[in-house]
């Protein structure tokens, strides 16, 4: 057996004035988002609206405050060296580290590339830009009439009963002009313990916080959720993961916020500008028995600024029993499918992709599966809108093959390995050489490509695959493990299932946030 390992370089990420580094934090403290590289890409300033009682609205507004000065980490790795005493000075090159006698108070040096010290979200700062936070743009929600919905005895009329008065608050937000960009939800510790997620039925659950950004996307601001727990930095109850440091969750909000409001925090360096990159999922519309499903196809365009798009398929039946557990689509919705997202990208961006990826976490059937022949659903889709446009059709899967290091750290991300030149692999977290260390907690798992279609290599393939695991402008780590066409996916899937027929659809990913 023939197995061939190579290292893909960590991809760049271009920031403000085109500056260019392989890290979201130090690109943004050193050059500050790319969207003022372009004119009409940076928003100086983001209005806010707030919607909560009078406490939970102070307790954000302190918050964002707080999060327009310089916020220290406490993320930081203390490297500690004994020093021995030397003719009344201590060494500099720590001799005798290991007697025990004159050993004076360990030197101990702050070490904190993993996650630096918060900027400042502000005009001073490199992000150039500010909060505005004005009385108008408050609407206030009595604690009795929260307290009267929470003692509803059936917990889905609790959750919708909620829904309503918080979606009631941001119409009212909404009609108001000047208009905020942003309306952020404070909610109370209760409504999180109390109304916040019950099963529906075995694969669908009421979510709060799923039902209120499908049933505000008629009203076209983005909404931003804000709990207790990202104010005081509290665990809240129940909650197993820790909870990050202040400054990462400055770090993490203030960027989403910057996307929601219409700007660019960074844009990856090497990737084709007229490549579309699009991610196709599934979600359980309706159950209608143990293994008869409605199933809704979901895509997710993103152009080379990360700017993506959401569009929603037609709803079809499957039956696990007599086709298998993973839903595919007919060569008529996948047409429909790709056609319509695809003109939706050229409706926004003015011009049609040269280049097409679409990323998808199952096969594509072809013509051997009758009705079900996505494959060339999609070729055909594609071609409708523009004739003799390039395309790669790739499955993507988690594999359990494995590779070891010596040493006390997993294989370094961007490792690439190939068996027998027939099965690639790509590890997309891992030892990372610029942070020193593996920021994770699990032991990684390697994608591998399943099938494919098109003409690019696997190994470009999964260069663009690592590209693409630091588009998530939803928070500011190094790199996701998943590529952002398909981290998604599921999300967006569950927010669609709070979306009925008489609701608006936004086509923006800044709605699904």
């Amino acid at each position: 057996m023939s197995i061939s390992v190579e290292y893909l370089p960590e991809p760049k990420l271009q920031f403000g004035d085109y500056f260019e580094h392989q890290d979201t934090k130090t690109g943004l403290a050193e050059f500050g988002p790319f969207g003022k590289s372009i004119a009409g890409l940076h928003p100086s300033e983001v209005k806010l609206g707030f919607i909560g009682t009078r406490e939970t609205i102070a307790g954000a507004k302190e918050w964002l405050e707080e999060c327009g000065t310089e916020i220290e980490s406490e993320n930081s790795k203390v490297i500690r060296q004994k020093i021995k005493e030397v003719d009344n000075s201590p060494s500099l090159f720590g001799d005798g580290i290991f007697e025990d006698d004159h050993i004076h108070e360990p030197l101990v040096r702050l070490y904190k590339i993993l996650n630096r010290d918060f900027i400042g979200f502000s005009k001073e700062s490199e992000f150039e830009c500010c909060f505005q936070m004005n009385e108008r743009w408050d609407r206030t929600i009595r604690p009795d009439e929260i307290g009267k919905t929470l003692a509803i005895e059936d917990k889905q009329r609790r959750i919708w009963e909620l829904v309503e008065i918080f979606n009631e608050n941001i119409r009212s937000l909404a009609e108001t002009s000047p208009a905020p960009d942003i309306i952020v939800l404070a909610l109370t510790p209760e409504i999180v313990d109390e109304a916040y997620t019950v099963q529906v039925t075995g694969n669908f659950y009421l979510n709060f916080r799923r039902a209120i950004k499908a049933k505000a996307m008629r009203w076209g601001i983005p909404i931003q959720l804000i709990q207790r727990s990202t104010i005081l930095g509290k665990k809240p109850k129940g909650r197993r993961l820790p909870l990050q440091e202040k400054a990462t969750r400055a770090w993490n909000f203030c960027t989403a916020l910057y996307y929601k409001a219409e700007g660019i925090p960074w844009c990856p360096a090497s990737v084709e500008k007229d490549t579309c990159f699009m991610g196709i999922d599934f979600f359980v519309a309706q159950e209608t028995s143990d293994t008869l499903t409605m199933r809704t196809s979901v895509a997710q365009a993103f152009d080379y600024l990360g700017q993506g798009l959401v569009l929603r398929g037609d709803p079809f039946e499957w039956d696990s029993e007599q086709h298998g557990k993973t839903p595919h689509m007919t060569q008529e919705g996948a047409y429909r499918l790709v056609a319509g997202t695809l003109k939706e990208y050229i409706r926004v961006r003015g011009t049609p992709p040269k280049r097409v990826v679409v990323h998808k976490p199952s096969r594509f059937w072809g013509s051997d599966h009758g009705e079900y022949n996505e494959l060339d659903g999609f070729v055909e889709g594609i071609h409708s809108v523009f004739p003799g446009c390039d395309y790669d059709l790739v499955t993507l899967a988690r594999s359990r093959v494995r590779l070891f290091r010596e040493g006390q750290y997993p294989p370094a991300r961007g490792t690439y390995f190939c068996i027998e030149d027939e099965a690639h692999f790509l590890y997309t977290m891992g030892f990372i050489p610029y942070l020193e260390t593996y920021p994770g907690s699990y032991i990684p798992e390697p994608w591998q490509i399943i099938e494919r279609y098109g003409s690019s290599s696997p190994k470009d393939l999964f260069r663009e695959v690592l590209e693409l695991t630091k588009m998530n402008v939803n928070n500011c780590s190094f790199a996701d493990g998943t590529p952002i066409t398909l981290s998604f996916s599921e999300k967006i899937g569950e927010i669609m299932k709070h979306v009925s027929e008489e609701d608006t659809i936004q086509t923006s990913y800044r709605f699904y946030m």
